[in-house]
């Protein structure tokens, strides 16, 4: 191997060696380019350039790995705040439920016995020089007590209050929730307490039993007319009742899943409203609640529609009844998209008769499915008191109390998810705004103590469970107040302390764990 001259080495020493690409241009050209010296030479430049460029990632990733520290303490720190901060919230809410545990709001003194009335005194004029005559009594006037119905309890107002509620600061309340008062007259005298309170029915309720039976001799009449009409009517009839509760018996959950259905049911009721299979006229008025006079705008204000619609109307509320009871017994959650498309069927002002909803059709196949709703009560021993609270006969004998509970389980979640509806963001009008789920838990949970039965606990809890963020929704502090006399309080009378009893009371503890729900 030929050495290199001094002065070759000399000039290679003297060259930059911190990176091989910053070597002169000459280098390149000149005759030792590829020589062992000068591949050493690149060499060492390149290993310190790596050393250079891997110190660099070094010091950047420790100083990485210092934020990330950093960051990772500032996390912890501020997690540690919110839970003493949450700490400190459920210390002084604790404190505060403590003081109103123990305020008490005193109670008015027992009336007592009303004595015999005693004589007024009037004085005499007394005269100069005389001696005052005694006193003569005057004789007082029977007085006639107040009716009962004068006495106001308190009424929730027509449209519910929207509010945003703390769930765990609430008073307890010291009063059952009350009904609505019903009107009477006030030279009526109230009715004698010895009365059996079972034979007594709200005007209400005897309307809606008046509703059902006309439904009935409605569809004896068109049965009739379809076997004296011919074929032809016959045949139309039995298709769009075909059509109807087919199109109802499909309502289920999942979205989209529903409108194919009502847009059937729609179709059908439509044919026969608008005389695409003519029908006779009927009176509206024997199918609604209250007299109606003709309302400026309704689309409808004659006396009459067409038979075969409000027939149809009844085939619609049954199916949606059989509906509840079918789909919504084992699975409460099923109700909401068929409440949906009850809503929809009777907001529709087409389907509407004077500028009112014909719910009312539907709302007497719920009477006779689920009295308890509406205030029926009776004796579970009983064969009577069974029939008043909505008990079926399997053949000669009563079903079993699974399939009687699973029924009014449906029935009471498809109750809610009709009533509990919000219509703030729709031009059309609530058929069956919030009020009516109010009036139905006030029915149950004023119940006396030696009333209560297992009907109306199993109905309790499917209308609350899963539906008690909507009632407070509406009706805010009300609503949680009325939901732990319904769920704390109401339950405790229950005689015995059944099972079901139990299982409303467990959903107390259920709403508490799962929604920070406070009622106990």
């Amino acid at each position: 191997m030929t050495q290199s001259s001094p002065l070759r080495t000399s000039q290679r020493q003297s060259q930059p060696l911190t990176s091989p690409d910053r070597r002169p241009l000459s280098s390149f050209l000149s005759d030792d380019r590829n020589n062992e010296l000068s591949h050493r030479d690149a060499l060492e430049a390149a290993q310190k350039e790596h050393d250079r460029v891997r110190e660099n990632a070094i010091r950047v990733y420790q100083l990485y790995e210092l934020q990330e520290q950093h960051q990772r303490i500032l996390d912890e720190e501020r997690k540690e705040q919110q839970r003493l901060e949450a700490e400190a919230r459920i210390i002084a809410e604790e404190k505060k439920l403590r003081e109103l545990r123990a305020k008490t709001v005193p109670r008015p003194p027992e009336p007592e016995p009303e004595k015999p009335p005693t004589p007024e005194l009037q004085p005499q004029p007394q005269r100069v020089q005389e001696v005052p005559k005694p006193p003569v009594p005057i004789k007082e006037e029977p007085r006639v007590d107040a009716p009962a119905a004068a006495v106001r309890p308190a009424v929730q107002p027509s449209q519910p209050p929207v509010a945003e509620v703390p769930a765990n600061v609430i008073s307890k309340p010291k009063a059952p929730i009350q009904q609505q008062p019903t009107a009477t007259p006030a030279n009526t005298a109230p009715a004698p307490t010895t009365q059996n309170t079972a034979s007594r029915q709200p005007p209400l309720v005897e309307r809606y039993s008046q509703i059902h039976q006309e439904l009935k001799k409605l569809r004896r009449n068109l049965q009739e007319l379809a076997k004296s009409a011919g074929q032809p009517f016959k045949g139309k009839l039995s298709d769009l009742r075909r059509e109807v509760r087919i199109s109802t018996g499909q309502l289920a959950a999942g979205k989209g899943a529903n409108t194919q259905p009502m847009n059937r049911i729609v179709a059908a009721l439509k044919a026969a409203l608008d005389g695409q299979v003519p029908s006779p006229p009927i009176d509206v008025s024997r199918f609604v609640v209250g007299q109606r006079q003709p309302e400026e705008g309704a689309v409808y204000n004659d006396a009459t529609l067409p038979s075969l619609f409000i027939y149809l109307i009844n085939i619609c509320a049954k199916g949606i009844i059989n509906q509840y009871i079918n789909e919504c017994g084992a699975n409460p959650k099923a109700a909401d998209p068929i409440g949906v498309v009850t809503a929809q069927i009777f907001s529709n002002k087409d389907f509407q008769w004077r500028g009112q909803t014909l719910i009312d059709i539907l709302l007497a196949k719920f009477h006779k499915a689920c009295p308890v709703l509406f205030g029926i009560r009776g004796n579970a021993k009983t064969e009577r008191g069974r029939l008043a609270l909505g008990w079926r006969k399997d053949g000669p004998s009563w079903e079993s109390e699974k399939s009687h509970n699973d029924r009014m389980t449906g029935l009471g979640a498809g109750f809610a998810a009709m009533s509990l509806r919000d219509f703030s963001k729709t031009s059309k009008t609530n058929p069956y705004p919030p009020t009516n789920y109010w009036k139905a838990l006030a029915n149950i949970v004023n119940t006396p103590e030696n009333e209560i039965t297992n009907t109306q606990m199993v109905v309790l809890r499917s209308m609350i469970e899963g539906y008690e963020q909507r009632f407070i929704t509406f009706y805010g502090n009300a609503a949680v107040a009325a939901l732990r006399v319904a769920l704390v309080e109401f339950p405790e009378k229950a005689v015995g302390k059944t099972t079901t009893a139990v299982a409303v009371q467990s959903l107390a503890k259920v709403l508490q764990s799962e929604a920070g729900l406070v009622l106990t």
